[in-house]
């Protein structure tokens, strides 16, 4: 997708480092979220959070495989677009439940 929104290489890979830097500034904030909520084991909240990340990674690679190996590559932006109002749609019923 953002081969063919962008004119040249020189803007993919500005836009694929942009994509990058702003899903990497996402993890501080949630560290330090996570920490005020769960105070009485850092540690064990940190590891948990840091496992979350890797089972997430690691889920969106077979699903992304799965998808190659089934639809195709045109479908993996669809499916990209689900799994995110997926979460977007856990997260509003995570903050209606307070």
């Amino acid at each position: 997708m953002l081969a063919k929104s962008s004119p040249t290489t020189v803007v993919t890979g500005l836009l694929v480092f942009a994509v990058g830097a702003v899903g990497f500034s996402v993890i501080p904030g949630m560290q330090a979220r996570v920490l005020t909520t769960a105070a009485a084991a850092p540690t064990l909240v940190i590891a948990v959070n840091a496992s979350a990340y890797q089972v997430a990674a690691a889920v969106a690679g077979w699903l992304g495989g799965q998808v190659i190996a089934g639809p195709g590559l045109p479908a993996v932006y669809l499916v990209a677009a689900g799994s995110t109002l997926f979460g977007l749609a856990l997260t509003g019923l995570a903050l209606a439940r307070g």
